[in-house]
């Protein structure tokens, strides 16, 4: 648990008022913040730019691969429609045919 402000004012046995002591203290964390140096000693860079441009080449990249963000409609199980009717009329239809034939022999 974290002392009072008092506490500490108190313990420090300044000379100084406590709102004196207090505007110093205040002060100084305001200076430790402003002025952190991550811990490798390298600063931080401005990654804005990097990422914009990277955001934008991805976007080329599925425009050119021809990626669509919806489904078409065209497609049934990633089949065109009209190739997947075709294919189930030739197959109900050679189907219904040896049938067809087959009672013919009878």
């Amino acid at each position: 648990m974290e002392k009072s402000a008092n506490k500490r004012w108190k313990e420090s046995r300044s000379t100084l008022t406590f709102k004196e002591w207090i505007d110093r203290e205040n002060k100084k964390n305001e200076s430790v913040e402003s002025t952190f140096i991550p811990f490798d000693g390298i600063p931080a860079l401005d990654t804005s730019t990097i990422n914009n441009t990277l955001e934008q080449a991805q976007q080329d990249i599925l425009v050119a691969s021809g990626y669509k963000d919806k489904p078409s409609n065209t497609t049934v199980f990633g089949l065109d429609k009209n190739i997947l009717i075709f294919s189930t009329l030739l197959i109900v239809g050679s189907v219904g045919f040896y049938f067809y034939k087959k009672s013919m022999k009878k």
